[in-house]
């Protein structure tokens, strides 16, 4: 049934609608719609593009547009680089939208991210694949430290991956360790994609 709205703010928490005739049915004048689920739909409707994995986290991510790197980067059309995990885009899928990062299937897959200075890391968000392979993650290790030797392997251990669900957002605690560098690696035979990876912490 078409409807057509009148006089809709996203300041008002109403809009009239105008009435319409079906089947000689008279709907009401005036109808009260709940706005409070716009923003999520504006979010859903777009591709994530400078928009926060975690919107309810209230520090800065210091992740954002810094230079990262990683172990290799599997060829495709999708251009796979290491910086996709740290574009603000918060997509899961690889492929079509080419949001993420991939590697080559290989022994001990790395990616990591020079956060320019040294940061006490509260915490640290990893937005995995929508499309495909969440079981890839599982495992994957968080590490925050001041050296890329061995490309931080070494570096201290904040945790690991458990939630393997497609496009799952796992948030990792690192209580305040002081790093410049943060490391996302997994210890065994498997590719490494990530979609986003969100740093918080302070100087």
């Amino acid at each position: 049934m078409p409807i057509f709205l009148r006089n809709c703010s996203l300041k008002r928490s109403s809009c009239e609608i105008h009435p319409h005739l079906v089947d000689q049915v008279r709907y009401p004048r005036t109808m009260l719609i709940t706005w409070m689920w716009l923003p999520l739909l504006g979010l859903l409707a777009g591709h994530g593009e400078a928009q926060r994995c975690k919107p309810e986290m209230r520090a800065t991510n210091v992740a954002r547009g810094r230079p990262a790197f990683q172990s290799s980067t599997y060829v495709s059309a999708f251009n796979s680089v290491a910086s996709k995990a740290v574009d603000g885009n918060c997509s899961g899928r690889w492929v079509g939208q080419n949001s993420c990062t991939h590697t080559q299937r290989e022994m001990g897959p790395w990616w990591y991210v020079d956060l320019g200075s040294r940061y006490a890391v509260s915490s640290v968000v990893v937005k995995s694949r929508e499309d495909c392979c969440g079981e890839r993650l599982r495992g994957a290790e968080i590490r925050v430290g001041n050296f890329v030797t061995n490309h931080g392997k070494s570096n201290p251990l904040c945790g690991t991956i458990t939630n393997t669900r497609l496009g799952a957002i796992s948030t990792i605690s690192c209580n305040g360790k002081v790093g410049r560098y943060v490391t996302v690696t997994v210890p065994r035979m498997v590719s490494l994609a990530l979609c986003e990876v969100e740093v918080y912490g302070t100087r």
